[in-house]
């Protein structure tokens, strides 16, 4: 039996529109509108062994885990993401232009990288993902047939 897939989506342009308040604070994440449905989707589909979903996502130097935990809430998007699988760069030190950002996620999730799956709009993040060993999707709809190949 393979090992479970991990689904690590990016925020900003991929999953939300990030929103910032007159002082530069992020104040708000605004789920696009087929993001519900998607990540619904990716949960209950997948037989036996759905994948496992997470989020790797540069964040402003003042956000913390639990103040984007309280951001993705009023989004309604924590209930549906494994809480262990959000890596954030203001808490990891390290951004999505370092490979270790990756290796660090799959290490996280206890799966082997090309089990991983990194989703998001920036073709360099998803080159370092790839340097990573990750799958790479561009975009939460082509998740389904990345996934599909390395089912």
């Amino acid at each position: 039996m393979s090992a479970p897939t991990v689904i690590f989506f990016d925020l900003g342009d991929t999953l939300v529109v990030p929103e910032f308040d007159a002082a530069g604070t992020l104040a708000a994440l605004k789920p696009l509108p087929f993001v519900g449905e998607v990540l619904d989707a990716l949960r209950t589909g997948g037989g036996q062994h759905p994948p496992r979903l997470g989020l790797m996502s540069n964040t402003p130097a003042a956000a913390t885990r639990e103040s984007m935990q309280a951001l993705l809430v009023q989004a309604g998007l924590f209930a549906r993401l494994d809480p262990a699988l959000l890596v954030y760069s203001s808490v990891e030190g390290l951004t999505k232009n370092d490979k270790a950002f990756f290796t660090s996620g799959a290490t996280r999730a206890g799966v082997p990288a090309a089990r991983c799956i990194f989703v998001g709009e920036d073709a360099k993040e998803r080159a370092t993902a790839g340097s990573a060993g990750f799958q790479v999707s561009f975009h939460p709809l082509h998740v389904f047939h990345v996934l599909r190949q390395i089912q």
